[in-house]
């Protein structure tokens, strides 16, 4: 697989994205794989990097056409390598492992990993604020109780606040982290998440009687 040309396609795939899902998103994945790959040679590190450039693509939350796009990256790639890309970018996503957990190869687990560790800590909240205001969703209403989805269509279809947003998957996913590399990363970023939270609360607390 040529990297290179694969990290051009998702460039020009991904431009223009402005609610969280644009290249630098993808870049950032990329990034945090290489970070977790240093602990495990056994996994294949084209495959894992063509996965986390390519997550997104096909995405229905990105994506107007998806048999198009993936017919596209068969083209670009050839239908073997799409395919062992698809089997990982297919199941690593928050709301697809909410009925039950899929069992993913080391090199799924490191894809899924760097993706869940990019939408924790600074970078979280900023992209969390980021979608909220694209999606005109309310910021933060106390009366409004965060919910639990327990499959991908009610996670979808969940119209709650910005806020709640932690609850409902930030604040989970240092739990379904993988990997130790991941883990180690992920302390910080998870502690962060909860003190911003916190402290938006109490600071809404005391200037709403």
């Amino acid at each position: 697989m040529n990297l290179e040309i694969i990290e051009s396609f998702a460039h020009e795939m991904a431009s223009g994205n402005g609610d969280g899902h644009g290249f630098d998103h993808l870049e950032a994945v990329a990034n945090l794989a290489k970070k977790i790959l240093k602990g495990h040679p056994e996994a294949d590190r084209e495959l894992v990097l063509a996965s986390c450039y390519l997550h997104d693509s096909y995405d229905d939350k990105v994506c107007k056409d998806v048999p198009e796009m993936k017919a596209r990256i068969c083209e670009l790639l050839g239908v073997h390598d799409a395919n062992r890309i698809f089997e990982i970018c297919d199941h690593i996503s928050f709301s697809d492992n909410l009925k039950e957990r899929y069992p993913l190869d080391i090199n799924g687990q490191i894809v899924q990993d760097a993706d869940r560790l990019e939408a924790m800590g600074a970078t979280m909240i900023v992209r969390t604020l980021q979608y909220g205001w694209a999606h005109d969703r309310v910021l933060y209403d106390p009366e409004i109780e965060p919910s639990l989805p327990t499959d991908k269509t009610e996670y979808h279809d969940n119209r709650s606040t910005t806020i709640n947003h932690f609850y409902e998957k930030a604040f989970l996913l240092y739990e379904l982290l993988n990997t130790d590399e991941a883990r180690e990363m992920g302390e910080a970023r998870d502690r962060l998440m909860h003190d911003f939270v916190n402290q938006f609360e109490k600071e809404w607390e005391e200037g709403h009687d």
